[in-house]
């Protein structure tokens, strides 16, 4: 059924192979498999993109893209051509599509690549320069879904595997938090400032909880650039996270301002381990045991 209610609703990755992604999402942390319009990229056929998904304890999900040989594929082309493979959009799903549309572009937000076309889907969309350094994607369904999803190998953990939270950098904490809970639905539930770390805020969207810094940390600053905003990881919970490949041990203490910050941002006070971009196509993980 469609959410009565504007509510985030994914995180999408992209890499030249979806299921490089599948197996690091699904396989070592424990994700769902929910499938996509096709189990083969290779027989996507009408498709102007290969998606699919995988869902985590409480209904976060991770939308998993690969540009296939079509020209509706040539922003994907284009973005790993530029970027290399990472995070690439953030999706709200809305209950009123033209009310939330409005409302965006009453804030002072440039809505593009509006498409009503399909009777089943609508979207628009805010370019990352726009909306702080990451695209947001506006989509309405009619609530279908897909068949049941094949099953992946089974992981090697016995419980469910929680996305605790998404953490993203912004040049100004505070406008960009006013982007999220404003005319995208979030609520506000807490805000810090630390003199090491930076200024942060974070905010709520159904099973999603969103944390935004503004870094004064040297190195999570020189990560963000020039840019006005990024993400810096995803956090998740889950019952072994040594047994994730390319995982390394950090420590809250002795770990350095950068470590600091990330643990700051996700609210974990406990030993975890880390995997950088560069050993998981572009999205640094934070992982730590639930508790």
């Amino acid at each position: 059924m469609p959410t009565d209610k504007l509510v985030m609703d994914h995180v999408a990755v992209v890499s030249d192979r979806a299921w490089d992604n599948v197996i690091r999402y699904g396989r070592d942390l424990g994700g769902r498999w929910i499938g996509g319009p096709d189990n083969d990229p290779a027989s996507q056929a009408g498709d102007d993109f290969y998606f699919c998904q995988v869902s985590f304890d409480g209904g976060t999900r991770i939308e998993i893209l690969e540009p296939i040989e079509h020209e509706g594929s040539d922003f994907l082309h284009r973005f790993l051509a530029r970027n290399g493979p990472g995070p690439h959009h953030f999706t709200f799903k809305t209950p009123d599509f033209a009310d939330t549309v409005g409302a965006l572009s009453a804030a002072g937000y440039e809505v593009i690549g509006t498409n009503e076309s399909n009777p089943m889907w609508k979207e628009a969309f805010l370019h990352p320069k726009n909306s702080w350094g990451i695209v947001i994607q506006i989509a309405w369904d009619d609530g279908g879904g897909w068949d049941d999803a094949p099953p992946l190998p089974p992981t090697h953990h016995e419980q469910p595997t929680a996305l605790a939270s998404v953490i993203h950098l912004a040049a100004d904490v505070q406008a960009a938090a006013a982007m999220f809970e404003g005319p995208l639905g979030m609520e506000r539930v807490d805000e810090w400032k630390d003199a090491n770390i930076g200024v942060g805020v974070e905010l709520r969207s159904g099973p999603w909880n969103l944390q935004l810094i503004q870094p004064a940390e040297p190195t999570m600053a020189h990560w963000m650039g020039n840019r006005s905003g990024r993400l810096q990881l995803l956090h998740f919970k889950l019952d072994d996270p040594g047994l994730v490949p390319g995982a390394r041990r950090v420590e809250r203490c002795g770990g350095g301002e950068a470590h600091d910050a990330m643990f700051r941002g996700a609210g974990s006070t406990s030993p975890s381990y880390s995997v950088p971009p560069e050993h998981n196509l572009g999205v640094r993980l934070l992982l730590t045991e639930p508790g």
